[in-house]
């Protein structure tokens, strides 16, 4: 009998909800972070249709907090990029959006979204909540179960304040799988739920994962959330201090942060751009290179990339992604690329990390590299293949050489982005 339940729970452990790389998402990059424009609707319908069809969706909610992170930690970094939808959720990210010319619409702010599904009776969802105290997941299971909602309460459980490891025994998997729910939102702090999203992802059955914070304690009534005022005009930082004193040292060092990268990266880059911009003829004679070397798919780009012309770098990264050997891109050729065109390679390296499989950047070319530095993502230079967290840089691929049995596939890119 006990064989017989073991190898019942492993077999439920090993139920893994698809995961379907999507290059036509509307991703950016904003110093570093990997974000979606999208609309509240627009992220809030993606979450319903995942559900609805079963389908993963990782969903993550980066501020100034997750910018401080990246830059001092590349395991929290990766598992930022491990996602199915990246939503700004701090103003001040909108606001450097908007400084470096990023067409992003709105603030998606992660509690709005489950408010909303909260009160959205036309669809009715199941969630579990994973984190904080014993007494303030009783708190949220009562007022779940006495409200009139779409949503209902498919567990609770508090994980205490161990390691990330210890956090992922398998009968702490297996009580939430055996739940069933749609919607799994993890509460224990942002770096280590997001490790430990990344490391359990694919134990998980829920369609629906995210890490959004105080979400549960709003949910509980245990902290009030600010009011819509504090929230729109970017100082709802200020009320949660009043709700909890001990946040002040975060946003302190998040503000260092934020001043940091607007001075070094952020300002350069508008005085580069204002510069350098490429004009249409540029943005026609962008073209790429694409072929395999042995196990490897090798992708040469060349010319300039904005998301006026960004359709072929999707088409070329969703042919290549699912390499069994490395994804290797070389850009040495490249004289200018935005966030929108950065944001794909983001989204390429987030996808292969999930996949266990490499990833490998060249750029010698000095031009190219301070790019990547300004939009604060110089570390796809050093990040690579499974197992590794600091991969140097692979050697520039053959522009120019004897292509032998090399299939080879060049594309010449049209005005407006037709390949």
């Amino acid at each position: 009998m006990r064989a017989l339940q073991t190898q019942t729970a492993a077999h439920r452990r090993d139920i893994q909800t698809p995961i379907f790389p999507d290059f036509s998402r509307q991703v950016v990059c904003i110093e570093g972070l990997l974000c979606d424009a999208v609309t509240f609707e627009e992220a809030k319908q993606r979450i319903v249709s995942s559900i609805r069809e079963t389908r993963r969706c990782n969903l993550v909610t980066p501020n100034a907090n997750f910018l401080r992170l990246i830059r001092s930690d590349p395991d929290f970094r990766d598992a930022a990029l491990a996602t199915d939808l990246s939503v700004i959720d701090g103003m001040p990210l909108l606001w450097l959006a908007r400084l470096l010319g990023i067409p992003v619409r709105q603030r998606v702010s992660g509690s709005d979204l489950f408010d909303a599904l909260w009160a959205d009776t036309s669809e009715h969802l199941s969630t579990f909540f994973f984190g904080a105290t014993d007494d303030i997941g009783y708190r949220v299971r009562k007022r779940l179960s006495e409200a009139e909602a779409a949503i209902e309460c498919a567990g609770t459980l508090s994980p205490g304040f161990g390691s990330v490891e210890s956090m992922s025994d398998p009968e702490v998997l297996d009580t939430i799988n055996e739940a069933h729910p749609d919607l799994l939102i993890v509460s224990v702090g942002a770096r280590k739920g997001l490790l430990w999203l990344n490391r359990n992802e694919h134990q998980l059955s829920a369609p629906v994962i995210c890490n959004l914070g105080a979400t549960i304690n709003f949910v509980a009534g245990s902290i009030k959330r600010a009011p819509v005022f504090f929230r729109r005009s970017g100082i709802e930082w200020l009320w949660r201090i009043k709700e909890e004193p001990a946040l002040w040292t975060r946003y302190a060092l998040d503000l260092a942060t934020l001043i940091s990268v607007l001075l070094r990266q952020v300002l350069p880059w508008v005085v580069y751009r204002s510069v350098h911009r490429p004009s249409a003829t540029q943005l026609a004679a962008a073209r790429i290179r694409h072929y395999q070397r042995g196990d490897d798919e090798i992708l040469e780009f060349f010319g300039a990339w904005t998301r006026q012309n960004i359709l072929p770098v999707r088409d070329a990264l969703a042919a290549a992604y699912l390499a069994r050997g490395n994804l290797v891109i070389n850009v040495d050729g490249v004289s200018y690329v935005d966030a929108t065109f950065l944001g794909q390679l983001l989204l390429a390296y987030g996808y292969r990390r999930r996949m266990h499989r490499g990833f490998l950047l060249g750029a010698s070319e000095r031009r190219i590299r301070k790019m990547l530095r300004l939009h604060g993502c110089d570390y796809l230079l050093f990040a690579g293949q499974p197992g590794s967290d600091t991969v140097a840089a692979s050697e520039p691929c053959d522009a120019a050489g004897t292509l032998g049995s090399r299939k080879v596939c060049e594309r010449k890119i049209a005005s407006g982005g037709t390949p």
